[in-house]
């Protein structure tokens, strides 16, 4: 309960922050409305009894009331409701902002590779509405508690026994608490099922894998499997919907029975005289708004249950990305011993074991090193942890010295750059695409082009409509490179910052040809020399052997673990799985002057 207070109390500072006047209006105007109910049937019963005892002022007056609750109740209404969209609309933002800026603030990926953590965030990115509703959501529950006591002193001024009507509320109460947890229930037990649902039919919609569905007609599976997902999900969300609405029957068929019962008791006192016409009308007005008002009540209740369940997961990521939020030491301006790996291991979560295990490695600053081994080795799953996204299970990663813990992960991963596997593919103006590379020198148009120079991707740059402004991406009327250009702006990208103490390139050229690929790293290596002094690490992941040999150090992984480490020379002598490989990649491409130039084949030999 201290948690939902807290976000409470939050939410309501945002939609301060958001406009305070219109915030205390909008509040004001909530409460006072919650009178509505009362002085509508004050009205209606002094109207009666002044009509009947011909008070000609007394009907005056009523009628005033009465029109000044319908004004409150109407433009009111409509002007409260404007003021609630307005500032509602604004803290969604606000709180999407921040669960956005939480989550990308965890300097590692883990939680992303977590199940029951991704659902967690995508109820959160869902639900930014609802919790910039909370503050009126409260509010709202304790106007209409307040009206429903107005309500119940009123008719308890008629006759003391008609105060039971509060008591048989509770039935419709309790039951709408266990309606909304039976719905709120299957929503979490039901986001993996929207998760995947949405991904398969992303899956269809998505150029680069409908392209494949198109050629393969896989595209009618997918959809019968994102269909069959969202079944599961109806039917339990149905099952959920049918158990509501039997606990809410059953309450209200309870509540009903004790609104006949009291006009049933007003009737009989208006029959003995103890009751005049006018409270007969005010009981009837009351009883009848009373339901309206336990509706309204309950839906506010209900709500607030709901956003207990979010209170859980907000204060969750909070949690998490302060946990994971840690400082510690600046990483050196330059590597004087370089980075060594001492019995490193790790496990994704949930995996059935490690996917590397027990790696040891000294790689000395200023050094080009080249990983290699079969798919599924755990050459990507070293890169990530080697940037920082992932911490090891076991054993450590220590930089000049220092395990890579002591400093602070954003110090460290401001020092890292490169292209990962995986790269992203950015639907925007070419320089900015490039430019995110180095945010502060995104708008640093000589960095920008000198980054995309070193890529070899200022040529097709260069043919572009508008140049570095052409916007990328058909789907937003823009250029849809080839994939191969896409690399290379993901490798300009990533060669942005000029003093990384780590260059990650991680399969940065798979999309190019043999030939392109051993002239990039040819000349990107001569670029190398010129940071050694700074003791940058160049850590290259390529299946390409004959681009591999350019390194200063070849690690060879093989199931988890460094198989062989040595220079081309040392492996090819050592006559191991480096050399095996090698010699394989020789015969596939001996004779094929097409595939690597004729200048380059002596280096293949």
């Amino acid at each position: 309960m201290n948690r939902q207070w807290r976000l409470l109390v939050h939410m309501i500072r945002l939609s301060l922050r958001a406009d305070r006047r219109t915030t205390v209006t909008a509040a004001a105007l909530l409460l006072a409305r919650s009178s509505i109910v009362a002085l509508t049937g004050l009205s209606q019963r002094w109207l009666v009894d002044s009509s009947a005892a011909g008070n000609r002022n007394g009907v005056v007056a009523a009628v005033a009331l009465g029109a000044f609750a319908f004004a409150l109740g109407g433009a009111g209404s409509r002007v409260q409701t404007n003021m609630l969209l307005y500032l509602t609309t604004r803290v969604t933002i606000a709180v999407t902002t921040e669960i956005q800026q939480l989550s990308s603030g965890v300097p590692t990926i883990t939680h992303l590779s977590r199940p029951e953590q991704l659902d967690r965030l995508e109820r959160l990115r869902r639900s930014g509405n609802a919790l910039a509703w909370l503050p009126w959501t409260a509010l709202g529950a304790v106007a209409a508690g307040a009206s429903v006591v107005v309500s119940v002193v009123l008719l308890a001024s008629v006759h003391p026994l008609l105060t039971a009507l509060t008591l048989l509320a509770l039935p419709p109460l309790l039951a709408g608490r266990r309606a909304t947890a039976a719905l709120s229930r299957a929503q979490d037990e039901c986001t993996e099922l929207h998760r995947q649902e949405q991904l398969l039919h992303e899956l269809c919609t998505r150029p680069g894998s409908a392209k494949e569905l198109f050629v393969t007609g896989g595209g009618a599976e997918l959809n019968r499997r994102a269909d069959e997902l969202w079944e599961r999900s109806v039917v339990r969300q149905r099952n959920a919907q049918a158990t509501a609405v039997g606990w809410q029957s059953v309450g209200w068929a309870v509540f009903t029975a004790s609104i006949v019962a009291a006009l049933l008791l007003v009737a009989e006192l208006s029959s003995r005289g103890q009751a005049s016409l006018g409270d007969a009308v005010l009981v009837f007005s009351l009883t009848v708004q009373l339901q309206s008002q336990i509706r309204f009540a309950l839906e506010d209740v209900g709500r607030l249950a709901e956003n207990g369940r979010l209170t859980d997961h907000y204060w969750w990521l909070r949690g998490y990305a302060r946990d994971q939020r840690r400082g510690g030491a600046q990483p050196p301006a330059a590597l004087a011993e370089g980075i060594v790996l001492d019995d490193l291991r790790f496990r994704y979560p949930g995996a059935p074991g490690d996917t590397l295990r027990g790696v040891d490695l000294r790689i000395p600053p200023g050094t080009t090193v080249a990983l290699v081994g079969d798919n599924g080795a755990g050459k990507s799953t070293l890169v990530k942890l080697l940037a920082g996204l992932h911490e090891p299970t076991g054993g450590e990663i220590r930089v000049d010295g220092r395990p890579l813990r002591e400093y602070d992960p954003r110090g460290w991963q401001s020092r890292v750059s490169g292209v990962m596997q995986d790269f992203t593919s950015f639907l925007l103006p070419v320089y900015v695409g490039i430019g995110v590379g180095d945010l502060p020198r995104l708008h640093d148009a000589a960095a920008v082009e000198r980054a995309a120079v070193d890529a070899g991707a200022d040529r097709f740059v260069a043919a572009m409509p508008q140049g570095f402004r052409t916007r990328l991406g058909r789907a937003f009327g823009g250029v849809d490179p080839s994939i191969g250009q896409w690399q290379r702006l993901a490798l300009a990208r990533g060669l942005m910052r000029r003093s990384p103490l780590l260059l990650v390139l991680d399969e940065p050229t798979a999309a190019l040809d043999p030939q392109a690929e051993f002239d990039l790293f040819r000349r990107f290596v001569r670029q190398v020399e010129a940071a050694r002094a700074g003791g940058s690490v160049t850590l290259l992941v390529s299946h390409r052997l004959t681009t591999v040999r350019l390194a200063d150090l070849i690690v060879v992984l093989h199931d988890g673990a460094v198989a062989e480490v040595g220079d081309h020379r040392e492996l090819m002598a050592a006559g191991g799985r480096y050399a095996a490989m090698f010699q394989l990649q020789k015969k596939a491409f001996a004779g094929k002057s097409d595939v690597i130039g004729n200048g380059d084949r002596e280096r293949v030999e």
